[in-house]
C-alpha cells in the first residue's frame, strides 16, 4: 500500500525545487568537466570554467525547450478542440520542470564567475 502522500506547503515546494536544481547544475557540471578533461588530455582552472559555462548554456537551452514545447503542444491541442466546437482551457507552463534548469544554469553560471 502506498501511504497517502501530505500536501507541501509553498516554502517546501520551492526548497525541493532549488535542490533539485542544485543537483542538475551538479551533474551537468561533472559531465562536462569529464567530457572536458578527456577531450583536452587534462582539466585546467580556464578550461574548467569553459566547461561550466557550456553545461550552464546547456541547461539554459533545456529549459527554454521545455516552455517552448509546452506552450505549443497546448497550441495545437486547443486548435483541434475548437475544431470540434469544444471550448479548452491551455495548462499554464509547468514552472518546476523550467525552473530546476534555470537554477542549475545559475549555479554554474556562478561558479564559472568565481572561476574567472
Amino acid at each position: 500500500m502506498n501511504p497517502a502522500r501530505a500536501p507541501q506547503s509553498a516554502p517546501a515546494r520551492l526548497a525541493q525545487i532549488a535542490l533539485y536544481g542544485v543537483a542538475a547544475a551538479a551533474v551537468a557540471g561533472l559531465l562536462t568537466l569529464i567530457v572536458s578533461a578527456v577531450l583536452n588530455g587534462g582539466l585546467t582552472r580556464a578550461g574548467a570554467a569553459d566547461a561550466l559555462g557550456w553545461g550552464a548554456l546547456i541547461l539554459g537551452f533545456l529549459s527554454g525547450a521545455v516552455a517552448y514545447s509546452q506552450s505549443g503542444q497546448g497550441r495545437i491541442e486547443g486548435e483541434m478542440r475548437a475544431r470540434l466546437g469544444e471550448s479548452y482551457r491551455a495548462p499554464g507552463l509547468p514552472w518546476p520542470q523550467i525552473l530546476i534548469p534555470l537554477i542549475g544554469a545559475g549555479v554554474l553560471s556562478a561558479i564559472v564567475f568565481a572561476l574567472n
